[in-house]
This record gives C-alpha cells, structure tokens and sequence, in this order.
C-alpha cells in the first residue's frame, strides 16, 4: 500500500495487498469492520475480507436469512455508485432459476441494494463467492497438477465464450480476474470458516483527532486466501469439483453499436488497438469490443501457465509495441513512426529488430 500520506497516520502500513487508506474519503470506499451488518433487516454479516480493486472492497459474508449460506458483497465505491453497469451487466448473464443443472460460468449475482455510510450512498452487490486464482504470489506455492492447469484453462475459455455469447466485451481479463467457487460440500464449509479466523488486521489511528473517524474503517483487514486449497484438494477427485467463474464485470458493456466506454485492461494485458493509443497517443478512448478481449486472454494464459509471461521481463511500457509488431509478424503503418522513433527494447539482438 502507498505511503505517499504516511504522515497522516501513527502507524506507516506497507501493505500491497491492502487497498490504500486515500480510498476512504467522501465519494470513496466504505469504512466496513469484521461482524458489520449490511442490507435489509441487516440479512449480511461480514465475515473477512476477500479482496479490493480500484473502486471496491469484496467480502466474505453470512446469510442471515437463508440458513447462514456464505455469500459475497461487492461493495462499489460512493463516487461509482448509479454510473456502474456491473449490476445491469451481471443481470444479464445471470442462468434462469428454471435451469439449475446449467454452469453459469461468469460470476452469480443473488442480491443487490443500497448502503449509506459518512462517505455516501453505495451500491452493494451479493454474489456466490468466488475466490481469484492468483490472490497471493503463486511463485510461493508448488504448481498445481497438470489436469487441474488444463481443466482451469478450458473453463476459462468457456466462459469468455458465454460472456461474448450475450453480447457483452469484458474489457479487464488478467489473472487476478479468474477465479473458482466453493463447492457446496460440509469439508469445504468447514475449511473456508475455520480459515476466516485470525484476518491479519491494521490498525488505524490518525495523527490529527480532527479526522472523522465514521469515514475510516478502526483497521484495515488483509484478504483471507484458501483458492490453493480448493485447487490443491480438487486434485484428488476426477472430474475436479470446482467451476471457474470471470470476476469484475465493472467495465464490460454490451456491443450494440454505441460508443464503447474507456477501456479498464491493465495495460500489459491490453489489446494492441488498446495499448498503442495509451502510449504514443495518451488517448484512453480506443474503440475495442470481444476482439480486445481475446488478446488479452492469451496474454493472461502465459502467466497462467507459468511461462512467465508473453514480454518476458520488460518494465518500460513505451517498449511495449515493438513487442507487439514482432509478435504479430509486422508494423501497422500508424504505428512506424513511434516505432522508428523510439529506442528498442535493450536485450533485443539485431535478429530482433530485422524482423521489423
């Protein structure tokens, strides 16, 4: 997590898997603590963390009302509340209750309302919980079976397929955006509660008493993981028991002919049509539809797999379409002048260059 107000707080947090504290502000994330009770008749008790993007907080709750099933809770940020098209988005790739035996494959919407905290009103949405494949350093972890890889791999296809079937362009694939479900099973209920406890928390305590202390959550709370487990413990059954789900639906559009809204891809898994306007261009309004969508999959399934990903190394993004053309065997003509202009990418050998 950035330090860059460090000073407004007693205690400096070096946290990358936390969301930074700037978020809780008027218009921004809302200050939610362990127990909180959400929706109407408080139905939704929070239970841990599972994860934060840019303009949400995700958590692990309990279903108050429907025999203490876990849920998720997307909760938006206040300044993206009643501007978001997740909620209009997952509703339309939500499987009809008359076809339960049907995979659903994107992410289950199962409630939506409304809360309000000091930082303003947000749209909250409940989903079936679904854990990121990639919510820690997998470099930490062993590789997971062969068949595990490839059955997670073929889901995802699967589902990007049924995500375009409707229509819709995700516009924000990368591995963080993959996830799996729990299986309904009492071994995996007992795992998932019994690994909520002991959330690594973060006190937070500003340095001047004149904050609003309602705008803040008491502490930050890091995401619990158990996706390895699922993943580890489906290797002992055959078909693997797990679905894979596509997550954060927060900037897909439906593809009808309307102008596309900017596009969220991260920029090294972004489409080539995406990434050149960004960099040479600084223009964040390229058209892009499914086609986008599928670069970036393979992009994402280089890492996936281990392969460390498709540029290898390279950290400078002003690089990044001298990669691209040698990958797609030529240069655009809109593209030569950047590409003359700007330096190539220093481990390239000569061999490189003359394939442009």
């Amino acid at each position: 997590m950035s330090d860059s107000k460090s000073n407004d707080w007693l205690f400096l947090i070096f946290d990358h898997c936390c969301e930074e504290i700037e978020s809780y502000t008027n218009g921004g994330f809302c200050p939610i603590k362990l127990g909180d009770m959400l929706g109407p008749g408080d139905r939704y008790r929070i239970v841990c963390k599972l994860g934060f993007g840019d303009y949400s907080t995700v958590w692990l709750a309990q279903d108050c009302v429907l025999s203490n099933r876990i849920v998720a809770l997307k909760i938006i940020e206040a300044d993206q509340t009643g501007q978001s098209r997740e909620l209009d988005i997952l509703q339309c790739l939500a499987v009809p209750e008359s076809i339960p035996s049907m995979d659903p494959r994107a992410i289950q919407l199962l409630d939506s309302f409304e809360t309000t905290s000091a930082n303003g009103v947000h749209q909250v949405l409940v989903t079936e919980v679904v854990f990121p494949l990639f919510a820690q350093d997998r470099s930490e972890l062993p590789p997971f079976h062969p068949r595990v890889t490839k059955d997670v791999l073929r889901q995802i296809v699967e589902a990007l397929a049924s995500i375009h079937g409707h229509g819709i362009a995700h516009g924000d694939l990368h591995p963080t955006n993959f996830g799996i479900t729990v299986p309904e099973r009492d071994e995996y209920d007992t795992a998932i509660w019994s690994m909520t406890c002991g959330s690594k928390l973060y006190p937070l305590v500003p340095t001047s008493p004149d904050l609003d202390p309602n705008t803040f959550p008491p502490y930050l709370c890091r995401p619990r993981n158990i996706e390895y487990f699922l993943l580890s413990h489906s290797e002992k059954t055959s078909p693997p028991p797990f679905s894979v789900r596509i997550l954060d639906c927060g900037s897909a559009y439906v593809v009808d002919g309307s102008p596309a809204p900017e596009c969220e891809t991260l920029l090294f898994y972004a489409a080539p049509e995406v990434a050149f306007p960004r960099i040479a261009l600084q223009e964040d309004d390229a058209p892009w539809d499914q086609r986008s969508d599928i670069w970036s999959l393979a992009v994402a399934f280089h890492d996936l797999v281990g392969a460390q990903g498709i540029y290898g190394s390279l950290s400078d993004p002003k690089s990044l379409p001298h990669l691209m053309a040698a990958l797609c065997g030529e240069v655009l003509d809109a593209w030569r002048e950047y590409i003359v202009s700007h330096a190539f990418p220093p481990n390239w050998t000569p061999a490189h260059t003359a394939e442009l």
